[in-house]
């Protein structure tokens, strides 16, 4: 007959802890609501002139040098989540249910951000360049997916985000995380879906954003928990 397990008391109460501790998380504003109007603190993108065209000739450039290797990192990085930006630098460990504190620090970081990029996508309305030109080809699934306006660029900004704050937790691979935050707003736009404007000012968003972030107090709370369960998690000294 098989034993059923069963946890030590110490070993509960660690499991408990990080419960109730991502259940508080659910209910913790990282932005205030005067912190979330950015529209005013970004240039407006530069539709319809002589940039925008070199910018889809940028666009276009990148296309041709895309291999099917690309396009399926590219297809596989539509996904915002930190585990999926992150595997390639922490290993395999680094999967979602082993790490429930940076889930949730991650996700609240994420509903934060597009809190405050949705308004300023709404006030330009800038069509991606797919939409514009018939020769930049874009992925019908990726096309699919990309349904807000593209200024900023909502991906950019996270990759931007997770490079930043990773590189914080963990900045024995700062170089690693600040590449593929690079790498990451990228793809965007070999993919036809954003403009180098785009990816730029997802780039200042990100430091916009981070500093207000880091002034609330539940954000350095949480950060400091997910801090501490990533070095654990990946076998680095606290």
């Amino acid at each position: 007959m098989a034993k059923t397990a069963i946890l030590k008391p110490e070993v509960w109460a660690a499991v408990l802890s990080c419960l109730l501790a991502v259940l508080e998380l659910s209910d913790r504003p990282y932005l205030a609501t005067a912190d979330i109007d950015f529209s005013n603190l970004l240039p407006p993108p530069m539709e319809g002139s002589a940039a925008e065209k070199n910018e889809i000739e940028v666009v276009l450039d990148m296309q041709k040098a895309l291999t099917p290797r690309r396009l399926a990192r590219i297809r596989a990085d539509t996904t915002v989540s930190v585990f999926r930006f992150a595997e390639g630098i922490f290993g395999a460990r680094f999967a979602e249910e082993q790490f429930p504190l940076t889930r949730a620090f991650f996700d609240r970081v994420t509903q934060a951000t597009a809190r405050s990029i949705n308004p300023v996508k709404e006030k330009y309305r800038r069509p991606r360049p797919f939409q514009v030109r018939a020769d930049v080809v874009t992925p019908p699934e990726i096309a699919a997916e990309a349904l807000t306006p593209a200024y900023p660029s909502a991906h950019a900004t996270f990759g931007a985000e997770a490079a930043l704050l990773l590189s914080r937790m963990v900045p024995e691979k700062e170089a690693e995380l600040f590449a593929r935050g690079w790498e990451y707003g990228k793809q965007r736009i070999a993919s036809g879906v954003a403009y180098p404007s785009d990816w730029e000012a997802g780039q200042v968003l990100t430091s916009m954003m981070v500093k207000r972030m880091m002034k609330q107090w539940a954000f350095r709370e949480d950060f400091d928990a997910a801090r501490v369960e990533i070095r654990r998690g990946l076998g680095l000294v606290p």
